[in-house]
């Protein structure tokens, strides 16, 4: 019993440490006489995320895909449902996307740490081997335990089908039905997630029928075909998806494009190297290893995972958006080496070791999230404009794209242009129309266009690297030509009901440009809100 409680107290003070380390960077910013109770951006994905789980906070669940222009005909490409649950979890609190998004800033990475500690323990490693295993993957990946859906809760949920697939083959049958269930449910979180999960439960598959044991193999078959019946409505709605006339619209601006190259050929040399070597080890330790065989067969999915485009020949940024299961595997085998000294695991261990260096490297940002400067606070000047925004019934606003995406955040209103409409089934001009339709209250030579980073399609820029840079651009002014005709027709079109300029962020904004009449409604020392007379 003293046992026990020794190890629940061990536990319990890790978590409040995890929960200090996670909530410390945005607790310091708070208590800065310049905060003025606006959350601050601590990682780039947040924007996202926070519109689609205020939309599920403001009663449109439905409209979680698509959190931002409104129409409920628009489709989006992702289903939101992590977003849609958290809407539905904490719509009885009132609060803003943001608050809720802070309380999960605790509780998600507290829950995946706790988790890990148990996954590590199925895996057969001691209380004190699993305690610092999982430690040591949140201290190194502090940063991306800061991403709020993808990869945290995305990754939360998987690491728990992974859970219920081991104990399905340790203990009772009955663990078959929520490691199909939860499989299953992936398929409509995040491709990434569903993805690794799948290939862990193949590559079990695989193991177990090379390895004869009927009886294993059967109850990875039954979950397979419980995870293939949960996953059916998901599948119907990704087939449905691939056949929308604007499908290839979306998948382009993804960064989805065709080619059987790695992603990274380093990485998947050093997992290739652990492959190689865990396999020379099984053949001379076979028995010795076999207690730790979910470890390798990690390492197996991550190997398939993370080189899957050479069978399927398509790429999809399954490196960068793997880094928890990767990592995952990358430790597991690691520790079986440190556990087991196999002396041919020693050289697989060094090339993962390798590989959880160079991300521990990428995650050095999460230090700068401590640092306290003026400029994180440039934006504090917002919390300005919520009383307004919120006793105005729901409209469609028009405003710059900085302004736009704090509105899609943090109010029930609807917008016209988000960088994110790049993940909606679209064609790429009208993406273009909408960032124009932004731009429409200043002049041409204002706008700079070509020196905007974001404008209607930065993954494919980014993945493709060709003269897609130059065909955004030219699309985007050429757009802008056109709106720039009749401003006024324009702002019907997109059946926009309110502007509002931001003289901070848009301090050269000339509402008159837009040629309509507009009628002041609500004004303070940074905004001015009007509504459009029709």
């Amino acid at each position: 019993m003293r046992d026990r409680l020794q190890w629940a107290f061990i536990l319990a003070f890790c978590s409040l440490v995890l929960a200090l380390l996670m909530q410390g960077p945005q607790w310091l910013h708070q208590q800065s006489s310049l905060a003025q109770g606006i959350a601050v951006h601590l990682n780039s994905d947040e924007a996202i995320y926070l519109a689609r789980i205020e939309e599920a906070l403001t009663g449109r669940p439905e409209q979680s895909a698509e959190a931002f222009t409104g129409h409920p005909n628009l489709v989006g490409t992702q289903f939101a449902m992590l977003e849609r649950f958290y809407g539905a979890l904490f719509r009885f609190t009132g609060w803003r996307a943001p608050a809720v998004q802070t309380f999960l800033d605790v509780a998600i990475p507290v829950l995946v740490f706790l988790s890990l500690v148990f996954f590590f323990r199925l895996q057969g490693f001691s209380r004190n081997v699993s305690l610092l295993a999982a430690a040591f993957f949140c201290l190194l990946q502090l940063y991306n335990l800061n991403r709020p859906i993808h990869m945290r809760s995305s990754f939360l949920v998987m690491l728990w089908g992974l859970i219920f697939i081991q104990l399905a083959l340790r203990s009772c049958r009955w663990w078959v039905i929520p490691a199909g269930i939860v499989l299953g449910t992936l398929v409509g979180v995040y491709v990434w997630s569903f993805m690794f999960a799948w290939a862990f439960w193949g590559s079990f598959v695989v193991w177990e029928f090379v390895d004869r044991k009927e009886k294993r193999f059967g109850i990875l078959f039954l979950i397979g075909c419980i995870g293939l019946i949960s996953a059916t409505p998901f599948i119907l709605q990704y087939i449905a998806l691939s056949h929308h006339p604007l499908y290839d619209y979306g998948s382009y601006r993804s960064g989805m494009h065709l080619g059987r190259r790695p992603e990274s050929i380093i990485y998947s040399l050093l997992f290739g190297i652990a492959l190689v070597s865990s396999v020379l080890a099984h053949r001379d330790s076979y028995e010795k290893l076999r207690p730790y065989r979910s470890a390798f067969a990690l390492l197996l999915a991550a190997f398939v995972y993370m080189n899957q485009q050479i069978i399927h020949g398509t790429v999809f940024n399954f490196v960068s958006h793997g880094i928890f299961s990767l990592l995952l595997a990358a430790l597991s085998v690691t520790l079986v080496f440190i556990v087991t000294r196999e002396k041919w695991l020693l050289i697989g261990a060094a090339a993962l070791c390798v590989y959880m260096a160079a991300i521990g490297y990428d995650g050095r940002y999460v230090f700068g999230q401590w640092e306290v400067k003026d400029s994180d606070f440039e934006n504090q000047y917002f919390a300005e404009m919520l009383p307004a925004l919120d006793i105005l019934p729901r409209g469609r606003i028009l405003s710059d794209p900085e302004t736009e995406s704090f509105i899609a955040s943090n109010t029930h209103h609807d917008i016209v242009y988000s960088i994110y409409l790049k993940n909606v089934l679209m064609t790429h001009r009208e993406i273009a129309l909408r960032y124009c339709l932004t731009q429409l209250p200043l002049r041409p030579e204002q706008r700079h266009i070509r020196e905007t980073e974001h404008l209607v399609m930065p993954d494919a820029v980014s993945a493709l690297k060709s003269d897609t840079r130059m065909q955004e651009v030219a699309l985007v002014e050429s757009a802008c030509a056109e709106l720039d005709l009749d401003p006024s027709l324009a702002l019907q079109t997109f059946d926009v009901s309110h502007v509002l300029w931001n003289k901070v962020a848009a301090p050269n904004w000339n509402v008159r440009r837009l040629r309509c009449h507009l009628t002041e409604i609500a004004s303070g020392e940074h905004f001015v809100l009007y509504r459009i007379d029709q």
